[in-house]
């Protein structure tokens, strides 16, 4: 199994987000937006050359299309990968590289604290395709060798997690799956590709829901995968199949805010960093989950492997469980109450009633995710707007009924 990895061509990474794989030309400025779903030929020939193209050809828009294949180049490249693909969400590139790989009998081992996308889907698998499954806790990497077997294909984990910001240490992970013959994938949303490189640490894939601080204007929906280009074709091929691939008008706008990516994932980090510190210090919170934090059980690994800070989630407990939760993000005035994060605009959601409500009471409990918890989404706004209204928002949460009688 090859394990070699391509270095992200000279330049910054400012400059690579800018310009991608190309060099600054004469003509147009940004990569032409081609709205069709057809290509025509002036013979058979021509056209099954090009049907011969695979992923990089303009043929059909399921098989591939040049807007979007444009994109995937410019994804490749800031990501330092052979190659990427993009899908139409982030739970399309994710079953699309476990139905790459996994055949009747195959076994799988996941964190217990995946998304629950990812959770659905694996058990999905397992009820229809005879996949066995194994999830593993993220906080006992100790206990992680012992489930695997000899028909173990994929190892899938998150880092940090979403959403308590559990931090995997990618390179011992990769150690561990390639040991014992497994492919190690890593969901990177969190940390974006200019935020961590897990490909570089090791892992073979890199997977991505684009919806969040890749597209990060709250406009569009798309997943990406990327990585060994021997990998990116046989996950074509499923995309191929099953027609999961983004519109080339989504492309578009994600080769948009691929250029400001960097500056907005590091502005975006800095405040989370500085509103989970006051956090820790305010009454009313009664704990503080962020990889930036000295108190965080991951922070070193996290400050050895994570770039441009430590991601824009922090994730906070407040007093009155569920209850003192839903009190908290209802009272809120600039943030918003929504269910994803990684854009411009600071989001707040209830793990338990958004992307983790398929696990139940039980599996949140186990996986470590309180009933009490607030998902906090750090957007571009000034950071003492954000920390004044959190902390209005605190107040008349801890008073029942405060909200209704304002």
């Amino acid at each position: 199994m090859s394990r070699e990895r391509k270095t992200p061509r000279a330049g910054g990474t400012r400059t690579r987000a800018v310009h991608g794989a190309g060099q600054p030309r004469p003509g147009e400025v940004n990569a032409p937006l081609v709205r069709s779903a057809t290509f025509g030929f002036e013979s058979l020939a021509a056209m099954n050359a090009e049907q011969a193209r695979g992923r990089d050809s303009a043929y059909y828009q399921r098989v591939a299309h040049p807007t979007v294949r444009s994109c995937e180049r410019h994804l490749a490249e800031l990501e330092g990968a052979e190659d990427a693909l993009l899908f139409a969400s982030g739970m399309a590139a994710v079953t699309a590289w476990l139905f790459s790989q996994l055949s009747s009998g195959d076994h799988v081992v996941a964190l217990d604290q995946s998304y629950g996308g990812t959770h659905e889907a694996l058990r999905w698998g397992s009820e229809r395709f005879g996949w066995r499954v194994t999830f593993v806790d993220a906080r006992r990497p100790a206990d992680w060798a012992a489930v695997f077997t000899a028909s173990t294909k994929i190892f899938h984990v998150e880092s940090p997690t979403n959403p308590m910001n559990f931090v995997v240490d990618i390179a011992a992970a990769a150690e561990l799956a390639h040991a014992r013959g497994a492919r190690l994938s890593v969901d990177n949303t969190f940390a974006s590709p200019i935020g961590q490189r897990p490909l570089a640490l090791g892992a073979d894939l890199a997977v991505y829901s684009a919806t969040k601080s890749i597209g990060g204007h709250s406009d569009l929906v798309a997943g990406v995968v990327s990585g060994q280009a021997a990998l990116i074709e046989s996950v074509w091929k499923v995309r191929k199949i099953f027609g999961a691939i983004a519109a080339p008008e989504v492309a578009a706008l994600i080769a948009r805010s691929l250029k400001t990516l960097p500056l907005r994932v590091a502005a975006m980090n800095a405040t989370a960093l500085e509103l989970a510190r006051w956090l820790e210090t305010r009454a009313g919170v009664l704990s503080v989950s962020y990889p930036g934090l000295a108190s965080h059980v991951g922070h070193a690994v996290a400050a050895r492997q994570m770039a441009l800070g430590f991601g824009p989630i922090v994730a906070f407990e407040v007093a009155g469980a569920g209850e003192g939760a839903r009190r908290t993000v209802e009272a809120l005035e600039l943030v918003r109450h929504a269910p994803s994060l990684g854009s411009v605009e600071s989001l707040a959601s209830l793990p338990a009633h958004t992307s983790h409500i398929q696990l139940g009471p039980e599996g949140r409990a186990r996986a470590g995710i309180p009933e009490g918890l607030i998902r906090l989404s750090v957007g571009l706004e000034d950071a003492e707007d954000l920390r004044r209204d959190l902390d209005q928002a605190l107040a008349r949460a801890l008073v029942p009924n405060a909200a209704a009688a304002r």
